[in-house]
């Protein structure tokens, strides 16, 4: 029989940690103030943390990371924005070199459920996703301090050009670092060719291109395994492609009224 993967609802539900009717409550704050599902039921619904983790471990039987003794690699960090991975509640801890053929980033999770967050990451670092555990307040930390540490690490490398400001402060403040976070991990990043060339998850093979730059030497792709749109259901998939035809003017919402209203007709008259 196939397993199947229990969602972090259906575990909160199973393990009693919450009734059916909080966990729908916190579902609805969570898809409208855009956060996920277990933010919303440990920081809105006063889920305990550590129970949770508890309840994850044992039902999906996920790598544990210990917040005391993880450690980020920067090269794990700059793969990721940290818009992202506060968005989604995920830290990278580290990536797979260039020389094995697929990339493999570590990955810290509060809710290692959440498919939606591992096709996202796997689509923006073109790596295949390994989920560790971790509690939501500790991933929070780390990436406020990981990412903080890794900036500021970037900013001192840059080479300055003196001059009187310089001379009288060379002080970077806590807000400074906080404003230029998100920019600072975009800039610094050196995007290998592969990774731009995983966006296109209907590939596997090297592109032309690519073996010209590397002198024809073949590179090792990666393929985002998930795609968001595969997690969407027919019905969305369906309003997002209608909505982009109007947006663009390739069709008038009057014209798609009207051709609704024919294909009923046609329908009522072959009944």
């Amino acid at each position: 029989m196939k397993h199947v993967l229990k969602r972090l609802a259906e575990i909160v539900i199973d393990t009693q940690l919450a009734s059916r009717e909080l966990v729908l409550r916190a579902a609805r704050a969570a898809e409208r103030e855009r956060v996920p599902l277990v933010a919303a039921l440990v920081q809105r619904e006063g889920v305990d943390e550590l129970a949770l983790v508890a309840a994850i471990r044992k039902q999906v039987r996920v790598p544990l990371a210990d917040p005391g003794v993880v450690e980020a690699d920067p090269e794990a960090i700059r793969e990721l924005p940290r818009a992202v991975a506060h968005r989604l509640r995920v830290m990278p801890l580290s990536i797979s070199p260039y020389e094995l053929e697929t990339r493999v980033m570590r990955l810290a999770m509060a809710d290692p459920t959440d498919t939606m967050a591992i096709a996202e990451v796997e689509h923006v670092t073109g790596c295949r996703v390994e989920g560790h555990l971790m509690p939501l307040s500790a991933i929070e930390e780390l990436i406020e301090n990981s990412y903080r540490s890794f900036v500021t690490e970037v900013m001192r490398r840059e080479p300055r050009v003196a001059s009187a400001t310089d001379a009288v402060t060379d002080v970077t403040t806590d807000a400074a670092i906080d404003a230029a976070t998100d920019a600072a991990t975009d800039a610094a990043a050196e995007i290998p060719d592969q990774a731009l060339i995983a966006q296109d998850t209907h590939r596997t093979e090297v592109p032309r291109s690519a073996l010209e730059v590397t002198g024809g030497a073949p590179q090792p792709s990666t393929v985002p395994f998930h795609r968001v749109v595969d997690e969407a259901s027919f019905e969305l998939r369906y309003r997002a492609l209608l909505s982009l035809l109007i947006d663009k003017g390739v069709i008038a919402e009057s014209e798609y009224e009207d051709r609704i209203r024919l294909l009923m007709k046609r329908h009522t008259d072959e009944s």
